[in-house]
């Protein structure tokens, strides 16, 4: 399934003008063996937690619901239609559970909550909280819109409610992804090592003799990322703010790895007056159609150039 969507891809980048330095998977090896290493490094931090925790499971099927499986109504702004992780509308990051009248993506049926053993990053450690209000409030780290968003998620109420917390990084099989060490049937949560993946096809890339030295010299991945000098910096859409900022940071920060310099977050582009594209919705634009109607490729990669800007702004 992933060879054929993958196969695909090479139309649409050729249509549009657009080609990687390197293509490669998140189930590539060096992704499996990258986000292992730096589980078992948070791991010897102390900062992975095991606990028990209701989740839920689709009677039909017969298995625990990873959150893209649920969807419902947002707990916060009640926006319908939400995945279980995260509202495409307001931004709010929960736990399936919280989701209002929920129900299996896959069969219909309202789900039943079940107890399962989950795996835990330890977010709200204080010392995960220390390093993050530092780097994130850092010099011209993230957009000032961006930044205000962050420090809500920072935020506690007048009972202590809110602010960090403990990010559930398991998903029971069946699943697909990576497994986690010494854990069968567990399986990392896809935004654990979604992210490392950007690391793992540089690996890849160094691995293949792909980047060389102003001397000519062929340099180790693992050399390119101990120099001083490589800066490192993430584009992304508003909706993976809370993965990139925070989970994504602490992260890198407590396995002993680089953390970004910048992150910059653009909106989305929208159609009809605002509204969001959306595949499963059925209200996407095929780049396909638009080439095949004989639309000029650099007309819509110059409009979108011209739009984007410094602000989190969506495009219509």
């Amino acid at each position: 399934f992933v060879a054929d969507i993958s196969a695909g891809r090479k139309e649409y980048l050729d249509g549009f003008h657009i080609a990687f330095d390197n293509w490669h998977s998140t189930d590539g090896i060096e992704n499996h063996e990258l986000a292992q290493s730096i589980y078992l490094a948070l791991r010897k931090n102390e900062l992975i937690e095991v606990r028990a925790i209701e989740q839920f499971f689709d009677p039909v099927k017969s298995m625990f619901l990873p959150d893209r499986y649920i969807k419902g109504e947002c707990p916060k702004c009640g926006t319908k239609d939400q995945y279980g992780d995260s509202c495409e509308s307001c931004g709010a990051v929960y736990s399936p559970t919280e989701l209002k009248n929920p129900y299996s993506a896959l069969s219909g049926a309202t789900p039943v909550l079940k107890t399962s053993e989950h795996y835990f990053f330890k977010l709200s450690d204080p010392r995960c909280a220390s390093f993050l209000e530092q780097w994130t409030h850092e010099p011209d780290k993230l957009q000032s819109e961006v930044l205000n968003k962050v420090k809500e998620w920072f935020t506690k109420d007048d009972e202590g409610k809110g602010g960090l917390g403990d990010w559930d990084i398991s998903r029971d099989a069946p699943y697909f992804g990576i497994e986690i060490p010494d854990a069968p049937g567990k399986y990392f949560y896809v935004w654990l090592d979604a992210p490392i993946g950007y690391l793992a096809s540089l690996k890849n890339y160094f691995d293949k003799g792909g980047a060389r030295a102003s001397t000519g010299e062929t340099r180790s991945f693992d050399e390119f990322m101990a120099d001083p000098k490589v800066e490192q910096y993430h584009f992304i859409g508003k909706d993976i703010t809370y993965f990139h900022t925070l989970f994504w940071p602490a992260t890198l920060h407590f396995s002993g790895r680089k953390t970004p310099d910048n992150v910059f977050v653009h909106g989305f582009i929208t159609v009809n007056g605002g509204e969001k594209m959306s595949k499963s919705r059925g209200t996407g634009i095929s780049p396909l159609k638009y080439l095949e109607l004989g639309l000029h490729p650099e007309w819509l990669r110059y409009y979108i150039a011209a739009k984007l800007n410094a602000r989190v702004e969506d495009i219509d």
